[in-house]
């Protein structure tokens, strides 16, 4: 039986993920957010050199995780608690990137955020939980949600249209 390429893409870098030191598990975290939010976008905007422009190359008005989190969501891509959760994970790697000293996921700032991600993982472990867990099992679903995502909105997908303009015509 032939295994979803999403599947196989959540697989690979949950175990690379699992691997990671706090900072690293931050920092992947927000990338691999990042890369399915550019698919998600990909899949929905038309094909031609603007939709692009939009979200990758120099200077690209979509090219920031910020951006593409909020275009996502402006646009329905995203819903209202996924858009808030990314922005929660957003400002944890935030913290990890603005600092090289005494931050992990127990610093008061980085457990405070991570607190305010739903808990994901099966319920008898949520009170005695790390908010490293609370973490890892918030940005699994989260990620496991839009990876499908991407496939969801091309059937969405915008086209480029003629409109009537009657002083063409």
């Amino acid at each position: 039986m032939q295994q979803e390429p999403e599947m196989r893409d959540l697989s690979e870098f949950l175990n690379e993920f699992n691997r990671e030191s706090d900072r690293g598990a931050a920092l992947n975290a927000a990338a691999v957010l990042d890369d399915w939010l550019e698919n998600i976008l990909e899949s929905f905007l038309a094909d031609n050199k603007s939709g692009k422009e939009l979200i990758s190359g120099f200077n690209a008005p979509l090219g920031t995780f910020s951006a593409k989190a909020s275009a996502a969501h402006a646009l329905g891509l995203l819903q209202d608690n996924e858009f808030q959760e990314i922005t929660l994970i957003r400002k944890i790697r935030n913290e990890f990137g603005h600092s090289w000293k005494g931050v992990s996921f127990e610093s008061e700032k980085v457990a405070g955020l991570v607190n305010q991600l739903p808990w994901c993982g099966p319920v008898e472990l949520e009170k005695g939980s790390t908010p490293r867990a609370r973490f890892n099992f918030s940005l699994a679903i989260l990620l496991t949600d839009l990876m499908w995502r991407a496939r969801l909105v091309a059937k969405e997908k915008r086209a480029t249209k003629t409109w009537p303009n009657k002083s063409r015509d």
